[in-house]
């Protein structure tokens, strides 16, 4: 349990510092709650209630999903928005699929159905797609991928280091 609280509470940092660059006190007063409980959820010392967690989600635009799923990085994506909760796929995002699966229709557009396994792009990752395809390479996707993968792990560090230097956490003398 301890890996989801800190998980939350360093997801809920990162939305609180660099998504709305507001503090504490801020957001305690907006949500209506004490300053102290949200410094408590960011420390990783408890969790949020259930209403509490729908208005955090509220609040920063996030599914709880992407709150509670320790596997999940620190920074949502296009489909984890509050605003877009209901949709199957949300606007500006992208499906790879054969050309062999498009359905003409009368109007001018086309049906591409969703199957298991296929890929979804938000608008960055279409234009590297176009840039890659265009190049013909399937190791420059990788890169893009890994690239990800070592600026979260980045982020995670100095999320963590800013709240291991909060004043609760810091011991006298330091």
């Amino acid at each position: 349990m301890e890996i989801t609280l800190a998980r939350l509470g360093l997801k809920i940092f990162y939305l609180r510092t660099r998504e709305r660059s507001l503090s504490q006190q801020a957001v305690a007063d907006a949500m209506g709650v004490r300053q102290a409980t949200l410094s408590n959820i960011e420390q990783g010392v408890s969790l949020p209630s259930a209403p509490l967690l729908v208005e955090l989600c509220r609040f920063y635009d996030v599914t709880p999903t992407f709150l509670l799923d320790e596997d999940r990085g620190v920074v949502p994506l296009a489909t984890e928005r509050w605003k877009l909760r209901d949709a199957l796929v949300t606007v500006g995002m992208w499906v790879e699929s054969g050309r062999d699966n498009l359905v003409e229709l009368s109007d001018g557009k086309v049906l591409v159905p969703l199957k298991t396994g296929e890929s979804f792009y938000d608008d960055e990752a279409m234009r590297t797609r176009e840039e890659v395809s265009g190049r013909g390479s399937g190791t420059e996707m990788k890169k893009l991928m890994q690239g990800r993968v070592d600026d979260e792990r980045l982020l995670m560090r100095a999320l963590m280091g800013e709240l291991r230097r909060h004043p609760r956490r810091r011991r006298k003398g330091d």
